[in-house]
């Protein structure tokens, strides 16, 4: 006591194995006044005690060490003395702590032990550092209170935040490891979207450092009162370290989801193999723009559990799987019932790039479509299976329900480059269409089938008629070398009116199996020969080694 010029940590083990009941008097004022010592309190420095509590024991024992740092005196399996001895009165701890502000903890220190008593906040999350982190740094633009522990025996970190602004914390380490962060408060309020995406996080790990992580954020960023709900834009995006998630991480969260909710939530995590079953299982209600755009693009996924959108029931919005799982080239196949709640007239762009580049992906559901039904909307398949080269087969059924005029984009690229593709081209495949055609309508939708064999189906893409459209029927076919018989006549519809820019730009290119004539109108006259205008910015390449054409020779060069 009163030593003031002693310096240094307090060593290890200073006092030996002690174990047993406590004793009157028995550290009272052991350190009071010694303000030269540094470092933390080593954790079991006061042994293993056990039993009543005894007059004076730690009265004052480290009143005025204001250079220590780090937890206040713990046991030997690290439980805080002050909760270990929750009873404790003045008249046994008096003053233990008193002007240690160094501490960590010293906020939630019991008065009675010369602390402040504040309470101590739950901390319902956290995450496991890579082993070299050497910064982090947390972003939020929610308001609210919150709390972070950095894990190194830094104070706990509080946060008062009333404004909507992304908040990058950021935190240095003395030496590279992993840590344990913990978080923890309560949201107030949440940026709002205007049905774009960007800026609108609600809290994100900015970095490659999560190796692992546990329990809900959704008790800290849950559904306010109003309904309103947490965006988790880019919030796991590039940590290929981690390897699971919790099945309660967003817990705490319910009702409809919100525009953009999960973009890019797990994008690039590599290390990702599998998604608990009812990680959006708080989440019911009708889709909404842009929820699961990007979730979990190019992560390591090998599978999908049934039920993962189950909650999600109504009709489809614009985006609402855009590249959701583009990029997964584990993933071997798609759960039947996986969209079964999304039911209605297709919406903008609704599986655009879903399941693009699924290298692994076999088959594809009958009924994986089912619910969509009505009009065709832009772009609402495009991509959706672009290069899927593991798909063997087409369902016949897949868009049985589109019916109506065609849109902008509506089947772009649906199946580009899926070269496992075999059989013919389902009848009917594309619904029922008819009306005017719309720009890139069909572009490229099978570029690249070289596998899918058999004649074209007759009337595959509906009744067409009016005036033509840029890239229309750009590529359509290109390098389906192994389709066979002749063109059905009037396959393109009863177009009238101008030439479009790429309307027939390689359509057939490289189908050497194709024989018979080549494309007709409805009434038998060939393409060419109705539009004889056309060049080669409207046609160039449409039957570009189609050698095995009946008329081949008679084609006009613009077209080959």
């Amino acid at each position: 006591s009163g030593c003031t010029g002693l310096t240094g940590e307090i060593p290890a083990g200073l006092f030996g194995d002690l174990s047993g009941a406590p004793a009157e008097y028995m550290f009272q004022q052991t350190f009071s006044g010694c303000s030269g010592l540094t470092g933390e309190i080593p954790a079991g420095l006061f042994g293993d005690l056990s039993g009543a509590l005894a007059t004076s024991m730690f009265n004052s024992t480290f009143n005025g060490c204001t250079g220590l740092t780090g937890e206040s005196a713990r046991m030997p399996d690290g439980q805080y003395l002050y909760d270990y001895f929750n009873t404790a009165t003045s008249s046994e701890v008096g003053n233990m702590y008193k002007s240690c502000t160094g501490l960590t903890d010293y906020s939630y220190i019991p008065t009675v032990w010369g602390g402040l008593g504040e309470t101590r906040p739950e901390m319902p999350f956290s995450i496991t550092t890579t082993p070299d982190a050497s910064k982090v740094i947390i972003s939020i633009g929610a308001a609210g209170t919150f709390y972070i522990d950095w894990g190194d025996g830094s104070k706990i970190e509080k946060i008062e935040k009333t404004g909507l602004n992304i908040g990058g914390y950021v935190h240095r380490y003395s030496n590279a490891g992993e840590y344990e962060i913990k978080l923890g408060g309560k949201a107030t309020d949440y940026r709002t979207s205007s049905g774009s995406t960007g800026g609108l996080t609600t809290i994100s790990f900015d970095g490659n450092y999560v190796a692992s992580i546990s329990g809900s954020l959704g008790k800290i960023f849950g559904t306010l009162p109003d309904g309103r709900s947490p965006r988790f834009e880019n919030t796991f995006a590039n940590n290929s370290s981690l390897t699971s998630i919790s099945a309660d991480l967003f817990s705490g969260i319910s009702g409809a989801p919100a525009d953009y909710m999960f973009y890019n939530t797990f994008r690039f995590c590599s290390g990702l193999t599998s998604i608990p079953a009812d990680l959006f299982s708080g989440i019911s209600g009708a889709p909404a723009e842009g929820m699961f755009y990007s979730t979990f693009e190019y992560s390591g996924l090998t599978s999908i559990p049934a039920d993962l959108f189950s909650g999600i029931s109504g009709a489809p919005a614009s985006n609402m799987f855009n590249s959701t799982f583009s990029g997964c080239t584990g993933l071997t196949s798609i759960p039947e019932n996986l969209f079964a709640g999304i039911s209605g007239a297709p919406a903008e762009d609704m599986f655009v790039y879903t399941f693009y580049s699924c290298t692994g992906l076999t088959s594809i559901p009958e009924n994986l479509f089912a619910g969509i039904s009505g009009a065709p909307a832009d772009g609402m398949f495009s991509n959706t299976f672009y290069e899927c080269s593991g798909l063997t087969s087409i369902p016949a059924n897949l868009f049985a329900g589109i019916s109506g005029a065609p849109a902008d984009r509506m089947f772009y690229q649906t199946f580009y480059g899926c070269t496992g593709l075999t059989g013919e081209i389902p009848a009917g495949l594309f619904g029922d269409l008819s009306g005017a055609p719309a720009n890139g309508m069909f572009q490229q939708t099978f570029n690249g089938c070289s596998g899918l064999t058999g004649e074209i189906p007759a009337g595959l893409f509906g009744d067409l008629s009016g005036a033509p459209a840029n890239n229309m029927f750009d590529r359509t076919f290109s390098g389906c070398t192994g389709l066979t018989g002749e063109i059905p006549a009037g396959l393109f519809g009863d177009l009238s009116g101008a030439l479009a820019t790429s309307m027939f730009n390689s359509t057939f290119e490289g189908c050497s199996g194709l024989t018979g004539e080549s494309a007709r109108m409805p009434d038998g006259q060939y393409l060419y020969d109705y539009f004889n205008t056309a060049t080669s910015s409207n046609v160039r390449g449409m039957y570009k080694n189609c050698t095995g054409l009946t008329d081949y020779s008679s084609i006009p060069s613009a077209w080959k």
